[in-house]
């Protein structure tokens, strides 16, 4: 068995998991690669122990049988998107604040890596978002994909970002506010959460359209479904805004541009040691009575 470690490399506690997994999974006879960093803006590599071999980030998913995070959900979606195309699952170690994408706590660790490496793991699949960022004349200038969420910010602090909502190549409204998110149900309890969309179960395939702080009285989330595309227009004669997918790579969309969004992406594997219970793990982790 071959297990890829993606490690958050600016915390002590997810190196020295990170170390403790890789000691435990070579005792079980396992071969350990670590990828280098914890970003592209962390260069030093992470070696736990010795033991684990580093790796590149392009290649690094090449003949694993499995990639294990170790951090919050910022380094489990850097797994995500390391492991995505190669159709490696995920297993999420969690060591952030509230770790909804990682099923395994760190006090948990070694028992779940002997489960895996003697029982194996069930592999749960999570459908992604798929981007395209276009320019004033409609040349597409990026692409991405996203598992949480697509995030389109506005880049002047002091005005709000105007914004054409079409659904389904129907224009739904037009919306003033600082942000729009569009979110899928994995997403929903992320940047989705905090501003103000609703808790959706994974079960649930959907698409999450979310203004943030919009100076309108309609400041609703719509719910799409996966094939009915989003498109957001940025309105002319204002400053540019900023396009993320998972928080990651932000691109500049000019005044006039448009991202399209569709749902029903290649999707993300995630390793489960046990079955999902979704419900539990909100009350848990947001302490509900």
């Amino acid at each position: 068995m071959k297990v890829g470690l993606v490690v958050h490399a600016g915390r002590d506690a997810s190196i020295a998991a990170a170390g403790r997994a890789a000691k435990v999974l070579d005792e079980l006879g396992a071969e350990v690669v670590v990828v280098d960093g914890a970003g592209p803006d962390e260069d030093p590599p992470v070696d736990p122990r010795g033991i684990a071999t580093p790796s590149a980030a392009e290649g690094f998913a090449d003949g694993l049988d499995l990639a294990i995070s170790f951090g919050g959900d910022g380094t489990f979606l850097r797994a995500a998107h390391l492991c995505r195309d190669a159709g490696v699952p995920v297993l999420g170690v969690n060591l952030g604040r509230l770790g909804f994408l990682a099923e395994v706590e760190h006090d948990d660790l070694a028992a779940a890596l002997r489960d895996v490496t003697a029982d194996g793991f069930s592999v749960e699949s999570r459908p992604t978002l798929e981007v395209r960022a276009h320019d004033p004349d409609g040349a597409v200038v990026a692409t991405g994909w996203a598992l949480n969420e697509v995030a389109l910010e506005k880049t002047a602090r002091q005005r709000l970002l105007l914004m054409d909502l079409y659904v389904a190549e129907t224009l739904f409204a037009k919306v003033p506010a600082d942000a729009m998110i569009v979110a899928t149900s994995t997403g929903s309890t992320a940047y989705a959460l905090s501003a103000g969309g609703p808790i959706v179960s994974p079960r649930v395939p959907a698409t999450l359209v979310v203004p943030v702080a919009p100076h309108t009285l309609f400041d609703r989330t719509v719910v799409a479904a996966p094939d009915e595309e989003v498109r957001v227009e940025l309105v002319v004669d204002q400053a540019p805004a900023v396009v993320s997918c998972d928080g990651r790579e932000p691109v500049l969309l000019e005044p006039g541009g448009w991202v399209t969004i569709l749902g029903d992406g290649r999707p993300v594997h995630l390793a489960r040691v046990r079955t999902l219970d979704f419900y539990a793990l909100v009350r848990r982790k947001f302490g509900l009575r």
